[in-house]
């Protein structure tokens, strides 16, 4: 079984086996806040298995974020190109850099657009400006809900404990 582990202001910071959360309360690193009805054991001795855990020092850590992926911009811009407003095939599409490389554009979230092939030659290594080809949408990096990242199949026990986690 698997373990949501907390750090102290109860943000979510990992998600551990349970065997290895155990050995975090064994060794009074954390505090256990739900159990599963399972239990471990060990010879003569048996616990209930944790389900989420919280550490009793604070970390600073971002436990989920989003990488700057082809397929995560493809779905950020709903697969349509940027430039000719077309919902396309993934076969279809490209990335475009809105400040080309060549004149110090980043791979990044805000400088990385969906962009079909014809669009994405015509535009080449120009500024948008200097084209007259702007983005339909404003770049930006997408706001996800932790819990909807995750899926449907998390134990119904880490809830509570995800449903306000957001990150940017």
């Amino acid at each position: 079984m698997k373990t949501l582990k907390l750090d102290s202001s109860y943000k979510p910071i990992g998600i551990i086996d349970s065997v290895d959360a155990f050995s975090l309360l064994w060794r009074g690193k954390a505090m256990a806040l739900e159990n599963y009805d399972s239990k471990l054991e060990s010879g003569n001795d048996s616990w209930l298995e944790p389900a989420v855990v919280v550490l009793y020092r604070f970390v600073d850590f971002q436990f989920f974020r989003i990488g700057c992926t082809r397929r995560n911009i493809y779905e950020r811009d709903n697969y349509v190109c940027q430039y000719c407003r077309q919902k396309f095939a993934t076969s279809k599409l490209t990335l475009d850099h809105v400040i080309p490389k060549s004149k110090g554009g980043s791979k990044s979230w805000q400088n990385l657009v969906t962009s079909c092939m014809k669009c994405n030659q015509k535009k080449g290594d120009k500024m948008p400006t200097e084209i007259g080809m702007q983005p339909y949408a404003f770049p930006i990096k997408p706001r996800y809900r932790l819990l909807d990242y995750l899926g449907p199949n998390i134990p119904g026990i880490w809830k509570p404990y995800l449903s306000n986690a957001y990150t940017w």
